[in-house]
Parts: structure tokens; C-alpha cells; sequence
């Protein structure tokens, strides 16, 4: 599942066109749980019809989407991307960010990988300081379409160890 968080922070690595400044979400500082819905039928669409009801019974029973625990920090709110970038090396550099808007409120993007093969688009709106929602949108090269609906839900000023 952390591949479902690089897709989401990767949205502000440091590979932004610079067209629009990448400004930080309106957000408390401390411990944050964020939360995902995938509708396992946009996954189910993909395979052949023959396929579905055992693929759709096996990820029925076999996905569990965890909850990603994060710790926001007055650096993480000043530097974003630099933030990102730092945690999600791995990631790599085939990656192009075109931010379409930026503010306290919303954030909307187009990431673009591996020459135009993949492309995420986000679209997150805070709905106050303490909880914000995204939709993600994967397209894997026209191969298979995705949409994940994230909540991101503030817990606490304190982060837990280890967090």
C-alpha cells in the first residue's frame, strides 16, 4: 500500500513545472490517518469477463487497504516538496508534476511518468484544517484506470513514537 501514498505525495516532488507556486494545504501540525477507497470494480473492469468473479472473490478477501499515519511538521508545511522528495527517493526522476492550481484550499495536478505511459491526476480539496479528501485518477498507459478517494483526517498535535 505505500505504492498508494507514493502516488499521492508524489503530486509535489520537486519535478513541478513552475507554472503555479506549490502552496501547503491548510493544515493543523501533528499526527495525521489517511484513509482509501478503491471501488475494486474499476480494477475488476479490466480483466476479461471470463476472469472477474474469482479475480473479484480473491481481492474481496485478499485487499486490505491500510491507514497511512503521518506527522505534518512546521518543515514538512514550509517545504513540500522538498519533504516529498526526501521521503519518496525511490520513486525516481521519470516523473514530470504539472501543478494546475495551488492554494490553501485546493491542490489539483497532472502527474506524468515514464514518457506519457502513466498519468495521476489529483484533485484535493481541505475542507477545514483538520480533514481534507482527495480523488486520484491512475491511468496506466490506456492498460487499466483507477480512482482512489483518500481522507485525510487530523488526530492529534502529538505524533505517536515512531511516526
Amino acid at each position: 500500500m505505500k505504492k498508494l501514498w507514493v502516488l499521492l505525495l508524489i503530486i509535489v516532488v520537486s519535478h513541478a513545472k513552475a507554472d503555479v507556486e506549490i502552496v501547503p494545504l491548510d493544515m493543523e501540525l501533528g499526527y495525521w490517518e489517511i484513509t482509501a477507497q478503491i471501488n475494486i470494480e474499476d480494477i475488476l473492469d479490466s480483466i476479461p469477463l471470463e476472469q472477474r468473479a474469482a479475480a473479484g472473490a480473491m481481492m474481496s478477501s485478499k485487499i486490505k487497504i491500510p491507514v497511512i499515519k503521518q506527522c505534518i511538521t512546521q518543515d514538512t508545511l514550509d517545504d513540500p516538496a522538498a519533504q516529498m522528495k526526501a521521503s519518496f527517493k525511490s520513486v525516481g526522476a521519470d516523473c514530470e508534476l504539472q501543478v494546475i492550481k495551488s492554494t490553501l484550499q485546493v491542490f489539483n495536478g497532472v502527474m506524468t511518468c515514464a514518457s506519457g505511459s502513466t498519468k495521476v491526476t489529483i484533485s484535493t480539496k481541505s475542507i477545514n484544517s483538520k480533514r481534507h479528501e482527495s480523488l486520484i485518477n491512475t491511468d496506466m498507459g490506456g492498460m487499466s484506470q483507477h480512482n482512489i478517494k483518500t481522507i485525510g483526517e487530523w488526530k492529534s498535535a502529538t505524533c505517536p513514537n515512531g511516526i
